[in-house]
């Protein structure tokens, strides 16, 4: 206990609360392991009369099912005494599983000011201000989504704007890409930070834009929410994700108090869709704890992975790159982490058989997280580690994922986000090495399909439809963006659903309609395989089926 006695002799009670609070998520995570999650009710039942897509190549298409116990029961062969639903000719595929999302961060900021799609700094200005009106001085100001490449003058703004117009509550704005954000002096004032200081992997911008590890100071400086409201948020982001047909998430940086959370929600039988947990890097201590007591699985909630992050992202310029940005031609980005600390923690996943899934977005980024990776896996192995994005890949490295059997997480509208101003960031030279997803296809590289949402809307369909044209929603560019990446239609499809079960370890049981396989499932309005591609955005989710159980269904179902 000597370490838990300050000078005066005094317990350091903040570190005790963080010892009770990690004994107290293992002993329940270890409790609800034994004594199994409490399963919804499901009654047998027969879907009729529908286009149902298993990627089964024994039956690829089939025009019934039949579900019992969570599973597929039968296909083709309708039993008597279940309940029938008559699918009307709908259009069926495995349970979409969006392989990267922030289930969380979703639900908290549906409660933040919305930026998306906001067009100048100044129509910002005005939607905080109108917010500040709502609050009593002091409170805090939160808002997500702007992106100064929708801009005009596609500049970060100026400190003046936000400390002119709001002197009595701290703001913070998340830009779209998580990766930077914008403040005004208040907020730098009640979190004791310095503007002027140097951070570590992150930088300062025009005196209120704050960019990677920068951002770190104000956060940690925020109010802190409760388990009600982190409940609250996590639900939120489920029943948003099942609306849309998901069926399950990977949930891309868990916190002791996110997975103490769902593991609640779902005892109590109140998290409608599957989860599964990538704990962040960061929580070192918890993380030992967890190690100690091996991967825990449940059927609808699942932790054997860990998050760790290399770089930033393109548009606030902190993606890592081989050589400088197009457009700021003294930044080649940020490493966000030591090589000795990535070291640490890939050797702790790796001896305790954990796997790793690392953010890394540009170039040098992605090398930076090979160069470890390859240290550990060799050839042919089953680790599955992941790269989380890998949006931006040179040949050589290409050739190093395959070499060591390591997953791409890649999620299709980032690419149709981004490429308007692309060009203008890395130039004409390296445009060809941004998403490249049918190159990695192509070398037997598997990818698992995901979102990013909230950074994305969250919608598979409209994931599926970049993927197959890299366009944007009006169709540009017409032929696509670096066409020569687009995938068909059921390489698309897979991304959604085997690939992303593959990087779960869950390709026996989930991502096909097969007998025995858990019962999820995504019916939709049209046929995504044969409609026109402009119809596919067009398309509703009729039903949304977990473990056999209806967790969405629209007024038509």
């Amino acid at each position: 206990m000597d370490c838990l006695i300050s000078v005066d002799g005094s317990v350091t009670v903040s570190l005790l609360k963080s010892i009770f609070f990690i004994i107290n998520v293992l002993f329940y995570l270890n409790y609800i392991l034994k004594n199994n999650i409490k399963k919804m009710n499901t009654e047998p039942l027969n879907l009729v009369n529908g286009k149902i897509m298993t990627l089964n190549e024994s039956f690829p298409i089939v025009e019934s099912l039949t579900i019992k116990n969570g599973q597929y029961y039968s296909l083709n062969n309708p039993h008597p005494n279940f309940k029938t639903i008559n699918l009307n000719g709908a259009f069926v595929i495995p349970g979409f599983i969006d392989a990267h999302f922030h289930i969380k961060n979703l639900g908290q900021r549906l409660d933040m000011v919305d930026l998306k799609g906001t067009k100048s700094a100044e129509e910002i200005e005005n939607l905080i201000y109108n917010k500040s009106k709502t609050l009593k001085s002091g409170e805090w100001i939160e808002g997500f989504g702007w992106d100064q490449n929708l801009w005009n003058d596609k500049n970060f703004p100026s400190s003046e704007l936000l400390n002119k117009t709001i002197q009595n509550n701290p703001v913070y704005l998340t830009r779209i890409d998580g990766h930077s954000a914008w403040i005004n002096n208040v907020a730098a004032k009640v979190s004791n930070f310095d503007l002027s200081t140097n951070i570590e992997g992150g930088s300062i911008v025009n005196d209120c834009i704050l960019i990677d590890n920068a951002m770190d100071p104000i956060r940690n400086s925020m109010p802190k929410p409760n388990k009600d409201s982190t409940k609250k948020w996590l639900l939120s982001g489920a029943q948003y994700a099942a609306e849309r047909g998901i069926t399950n998430v990977h949930d891309a940086w868990q916190s002791p108090e996110i997975i103490e959370s769902i593991i609640e929600l779902v005892q109590e039988n109140n998290f409608p869709i599957k989860c599964y947990g990538m704990i962040g890097g960061s929580f070192k201590d918890f993380l030992v704890d967890f190690f100690a007591k091996g991967q825990y699985s449940g059927k609808q909630y699942k932790l054997r992975s860990v998050k760790a992050f290399i770089d930033g992202a393109l548009g606030s310029r902190g993606a890592a790159l081989h050589e400088p940005y197009h457009d700021d031609h003294c930044n080649c980005g940020l490493i966000l982490i030591s090589k000795e600390e990535f070291d640490e923690l890939a050797s702790l996943c790796y001896d305790n058989n954990f796997q790793l899934c690392t953010h890394a977005i540009g170039d040098r980024g992605n090398s930076f997280v090979l160069d470890t990776y390859q240290k550990y896996l060799k050839a042919q192995n089953d680790r599955r580690w992941r790269i989380e994005h890998a949006q931006m890949l040179t040949t050589n490295d290409i050739g190093r994922l395959k070499e060591c059997s390591i997953i791409a997480s890649m999620q299709p509208s980032h690419c149709t986000s981004d490429m308007k101003w692309m060009k203008s960031r890395i130039g004409e030279h390296r445009l060809h090495r941004i998403s490249r997803w049918k190159t990695l296809l192509d070398n037997g590289i598997v990818i698992a399909g995901g979102s990013d949402c909230p950074i994305e809307e969250g919608n598979p369909l409209h994931e599926f439809y970049a993927a197959i044209t890299r366009t944007d929603h009006d169709g540009f560019p017409k032929g696509g963006w670096q066409s020569q990446e687009k995938l068909s239609r059921i390489e698309a499809l897979n991304l959604f659903t085997k690939g992303a079960a593959i990087a779960e370890f869950s390709e026996n049981n989930r991502g096909m309609i097969e007998v025995g396989y858990e019962a999820d499932l995504s019916i939709l309005s049209n046929d995504i395989m044969t409609i026109e591609s402009e119809k596919i955005l067009k398309t509703d989710v009729i039903a949304t089926i977990v473990n056999g159980n209806i967790v969405y269904g629209n007024k038509n179902f």
